[in-house]
């Protein structure tokens, strides 16, 4: 039998986003067992409303003041008792195909823990893709040495993007062993913070198809208005958790070289094949000239 997802969104007063949201989970086709609860923080713009239309998607719900996003995904976890968890938030979507992509791969490799994208998206306030862009892989190593800190420079001069929330699925044994205390640990970044303690524990399996997408509005995005504040919070967790195993980053100057995990097809030619886990090389170009033409599009 396939293994259940349970999805949780946290909102307030996003019903103007909140639409597109459910109409991406609605939109999911293929097969999997889906249990989808929002944790809304008393919104007066008519997201109940919406929520009241839409009772057969959403398999639960809640309406009352709560302690932010953190606060209220993890009140939406403890309301589910799905084998896979993720947290979609209200201005961002899902392609059709994630459910059934992520049941897949899930069932036919057991000892994946989490999983992302690789090829991670962006849209625009109309829904509109913005960009695609690509992440060579994810190694433990590449973490803690600060790879996926984001384009900006927050990391360590390898960095690349953050790893994309909306695109990340893990096992409940995994949240359950470290996941709840280290989501609640970062009032903004409680997402990377998570990704840390989540890194101490398993590797982080990369997956070629996009997930979702990440929307850029205006109305009051709390990742793009506070976005130092985030990049202070992710620096703490990161260095934390350095300290707490010891850990020392490489001095590499040019391209440094990790061993990713990715979730491939064992026989993509054929029909039915199953998914399993390979290992490989990938690379990762310090700043500079070349670094910023690839990201910016300008060679190629």
């Amino acid at each position: 039998m396939a293994s259940k997802i349970s999805l949780v969104t946290p909102t307030f007063n996003r019903a103007r986003t909140l639409a597109a949201t459910l109409a991406s989970v609605a939109n999911q086709r293929g097969r999997f067992d889906l249990q989808y609860v929002v944790i809304d923080g008393g919104s007066t713009d008519g997201t109940l409303d919406l929520l009241n239309a839409k009772k057969g998607l959403v398999s639960d719900y809640v309406s009352e003041p709560d302690g932010g996003m953190y606060d209220a995904i993890g009140k939406g976890f403890a309301r589910t008792d799905g084998e896979i968890l993720g947290w979609l938030n209200s201005d961002d979507t899902l392609f059709p195909w994630a459910f059934d992509l992520i049941t897949r791969i899930f069932n036919d490799v057991p000892e994946i823990q989490w999983i992302s994208t690789l090829t991670q998206a962006s849209i625009d306030a109309d829904g509109d893709i913005r960009y695609l862009r690509k992440v060579p892989g994810y190694a433990q190593q590449a973490f803690f040495d600060g790879v996926y800190f984001g384009f900006g420079g927050a990391g360590d001069r390898h960095a690349t993007d953050f790893i994309q929330q909306e695109s990340t699925f893990f096992r409940r044994a995994l949240w359950n062993r470290v996941g709840e205390p280290a989501l609640r640990s970062a009032s903004l970044a409680g997402d990377f913070a998570l990704w840390t303690a989540f890194m101490g524990e398993a590797p982080l399996v990369g997956v070629d198809a996009p997930i979702g997408a990440f929307r850029i509005h205006s109305a009051g995005q709390l990742s793009r208005g506070q976005r130092e504040t985030y990049v202070q919070q992710c620096k703490g967790a990161l260095s934390a958790a350095r300290t707490k195993i010891n850990y020392t980053t490489r001095a590499v100057e040019g391209a440094a070289t990790y061993n990713g995990t990715y979730a491939e097809k064992a026989s993509p030619e054929q029909e039915n094949s199953p998914w399993r886990v390979v290992e490989r090389p990938f690379h990762v170009l310090p700043k500079g000239d070349l670094k910023t033409a690839l990201n910016q599009r300008l060679v190629f």
